[in-house]
């Protein structure tokens, strides 16, 4: 997909007549023609109105083939796209994945649902094309071009129990947030690490809770969840 694709794709999204039905499932689509792609809920919001307004914005990683020094190989790229309106439907939705794959497809065919929700780059994990065990199998290690990768976790280093239990939660279907260290999860919106990467969302839920206002949707409220990020 060129550049000015992906550009008309993100516009789309943004300008849209009212709220998106669920603006994961439409750019999910789009990007299918990708041999790898994942999309990554980058931040939450919610605006306080008589009827409060949610919005989205999510994180696009592309591979597209390219021939390079005569051999085929994988090109990353990533978009940010801006924020996008949903309903509060969709909004329970990923209220509690922020920082997370709530989509994707791998070089193998195999895809991902928000129901395998897992952390940004655990999914490059484990193939020896990205990175290898460190000595003893302790920690995975990406090699110096896909660097990246392991930005996507703000340096959280994947350990073979950790990603073994990866791999269980996606084939049972059921997200994955990372080791559970004293009762708190590493990643998503409740996440330790989570709340190191992303203080723009941390600031605005500290403002919401000293005026009295909570973060969770009143659809995930009605239908039993949880509020302070799914805790």
């Amino acid at each position: 997909m060129s550049h000015a694709r992906i550009a008309l794709l993100v516009l789309a999204l943004t300008t849209a007549c009212g709220r998106a039905p669920d603006p994961v499932q439409q750019v999910s689509r789009d990007l299918e023609r990708y041999p790898e792609y994942s999309v990554v809920i980058e931040d939450l919001k919610v605006e306080e109105a008589f009827f409060p307004d949610y919005f989205l914005r999510l994180r696009l990683t592309m591979a597209g083939g390219q021939r390079q020094a005569g051999k085929d190989t994988l090109v990353f790229e990533e978009k940010v796209t801006n924020w996008q309106e949903v309903t509060e439907r969709v909004f329970a939705r990923y209220e509690h994945y922020l920082g997370m794959v709530v989509a994707s497809k791998s070089r193998d065919g195999k895809r991902s649902t928000p129901g395998q929700a897992h952390p940004a780059g655990y999914q490059y994990v484990g193939n020896s094309q990205y990175g290898h065990w460190g000595g003893g199998g302790g920690f995975w290690q990406f090699y110096g071009q896909y660097a990246f990768m392991s930005a996507m976790m703000g340096g959280h280093r994947v350990g073979r129990g950790d990603y073994d239990d990866y791999r269980r939660n996606r084939e049972r279907g059921r997200p994955h947030y990372g080791p559970v260290s004293n009762g708190r999860k590493t990643f998503g919106t409740a996440g330790t690490q989570t709340q190191k990467t992303k203080p723009n969302f941390y600031r605005r839920h500290r403002q919401r809770t000293a005026s009295g206002r909570g973060f969770t949707s009143r659809s995930n409220t009605r239908s039993g969840g949880t509020s302070r990020f799914g805790k």
